[in-house]
């Protein structure tokens, strides 16, 4: 299984190099695209940012689909692996991320010419500076984010003035218990235990049925049905934009 882990690891630092050239849309963490489509997309965007050649764009089409093969291939792998790394294989880990990102900056280099590769290495800075950013558009409060969020649900469930005043009180619970966790986590400088981590699992869990039969209590059946699929479709995109930015 470590033998596989290892295997895993060897394709790493081909997802972050995709991230680094593809520079890939916002949009596109919303839309359902295959890997095709999405090489595609970020071919176009490189052809227009850095200004490609007929010959220029064929190479970089197929460094594409051998990062997006190696990635899903990366994917399964880790599907499979179901043992923790040790410390050893973490460092031959960030060891592999750097060795693959420089191996692909010289393979952009040598299709690039000199001002267009000048370009290519000021996008890739810019868009590590907004990762680095969580790639936020703007700063909200807790406060601001719960009132979006009270606004869009009671356009999509019709909430009346009663329902909007109980939701509210449930967003802001979420959110306090939820700033509660981040900051003891932030506070605490050692790493949480098996045992820590399942109880963490366990709580979140809890608290999980715990909103969900609040708001079953707050909304009638119809509101109650459009609700759960609501988080349905919110969870199904979450899992693709995370399969994204691998």
């Amino acid at each position: 299984m470590k033998k596989l882990f290892i295997t895993a690891l060897l394709f790493v630092g081909i997802v972050s190099f995709a991230q680094d050239i593809n520079q890939k849309p916002a949009r596109d963490q919303r839309e359902h695209l295959t890997p095709e489509q999405r090489n595609e997309k970020h071919l176009q965007k490189l052809t227009s940012d850095l200004n490609l050649d007929k010959k220029q764009q064929e190479q970089v089409k197929q460094l594409l689909a051998e990062r997006s093969a190696k990635a899903e291939k990366f994917r399964d792998a880790r599907k499979d692996s179901k043992t923790k790394p040790t410390d050893a294989e973490r460092e031959a880990f960030k060891k592999q991320i750097t060795a693959e990102r420089e191996a692909n900056d010289a393979k952009m280099k040598a299709i690039l010419n000199a001002d267009q590769y000048t370009k290519w290495t000021a996008l890739k800075k810019e868009h590590e500076g907004h990762r680095g950013k969580g790639d936020h558009k703007d700063h909200k409060t807790p406060q601001e984010r719960n009132q979006a969020h009270l606004q869009k649900l009671t356009t999509d469930l019709n909430l009346n003035a009663d329902q909007q005043k109980q939701v509210s009180e449930l967003l802001s619970d979420r959110s306090t218990k939820m700033e509660m966790l981040k900051k003891s986590r932030k506070d605490s400088d050692a790493k949480p235990t098996d045992a820590e981590r399942k109880a963490m699992k366990k709580q979140m869990e809890e608290d999980h049925k715990a909103a969900d039969a609040k708001m079953k209590s707050i909304l009638n059946a119809d509101q109650y049905k459009k609700w759960t699929a609501i988080k349905k479709e919110h969870k199904d995109k979450m899992k693709d934009h995370r399969k994204d930015k691998m």
